[in-house]
């Protein structure tokens, strides 16, 4: 394959790194040691993405995200007509449930938040232009419907030792969410310390590094899906997201429309009625997507 070309993966890197701190500005220096580019390359870069308005540049000389890139994400939907149908189901799941709705994207390595709608402060812990490194536990409901070789490479990330143990608890795991059609994430000590520290990066403090720090969060979750073997009815749980897939007209899994930001613990027939609820508006997308293509 070609390799990419130096500038263009540099410029990707920068508006990436921008997209993850939405409403901050940084400087030459930041961004340089953000993103890890010599300063003189990352001067070129920046100089250039403003020109152009995928990129503003403040008095003081700081940079965020320009105003092109609104252009070029309302363009984006109506090339992306499933993602169109997503975001319109997102926003009817939101006013009949009231409770936050994400939809995420497979990209690569990574999963990237492409839909968020919830009011202020009450969101499901990733904001739209966020990234997560697709390491185990982030993913599984990604992973559940992939090849088995994509299966495989992502509980070697997992278990690079191999412990045949881990292995098959969560190849178990990522059953039972093919079973239920659905994954449901219990909320952890772990998880609740990783939601706080991405906060903390998100209001601007620890961003030089972001990526090895993400790495880092992710691997402080441990070696387990943190997701409901059993759901009774009446017992109360504390739920982090319930989150359901969107299969693209190739029937791969591209996207997870997502519940949470749930104001209490939840009994478990709510619990049920959330992803019953969830479930269908996804099956209501990609039935709409496949007969439009008919």
């Amino acid at each position: 394959m070609p390799r990419p070309a130096l500038s263009a993966t540099r410029s990707v890197d920068i508006i990436n790194f921008l997209a993850n701190f939405p409403g901050r500005s940084f400087s030459l220096s930041e961004i340089v040691r953000a993103v890890k580019i010599n300063v003189a390359s990352c001067h070129a870069i920046l100089k250039a993405l403003a020109d152009v308005g995928y990129l503003t540049k403040s008095a003081k000389g700081a940079y965020c995200l320009g105003p092109v890139l609104i252009a070029v994400g309302e363009a984006s939907l109506k090339s992306q007509t499933l993602v169109a149908r997503a975001k319109e189901a997102a926003q009817e799941l939101y006013e009949d449930l009231r409770v936050p709705v994400l939809m995420s994207a497979l990209v690569g390595d990574e999963i990237v938040a492409i839909i968020a709608i919830h009011e202020e402060g009450r969101g499901t812990g990733i904001e739209v232009g966020e990234r997560r490194p697709l390491v185990p536990p982030v993913g599984a409901p990604f992973i559940a419907w992939a090849s088995d070789p994509a299966i495989d490479a992502w509980l070697a990330k997992a278990s690079p030792d191999q412990d045949k143990a881990l292995v098959e608890k969560w190849r178990q795991g990522l059953a039972l969410i093919r079973q239920r059609g659905f994954q449901v994430t219990a909320r952890s000590p772990e998880s609740s310390e990783f939601a706080a520290l991405i906060a903390q990066m998100a209001a601007g403090h620890k961003v030089i590094g972001y990526k090895d720090q993400m790495m880092h969060l992710v691997g402080s979750l441990g070696d387990r899906l943190s997701q409901l073997e059993t759901i009774q009815p009446d017992e109360l749980y504390d739920i982090q997201l319930i989150a359901a897939p969107i299969f693209d007209r190739e029937g791969g899994c591209a996207f997870n429309l997502c519940l949470g930001g749930f104001a209490g613990k939840l009994k478990g027939a709510s619990i049920q009625s959330y992803a019953d609820r969830l479930v269908r508006a996804c099956l209501q997308i990609i039935r709409a997507d496949r007969a439009a293509q008919l």
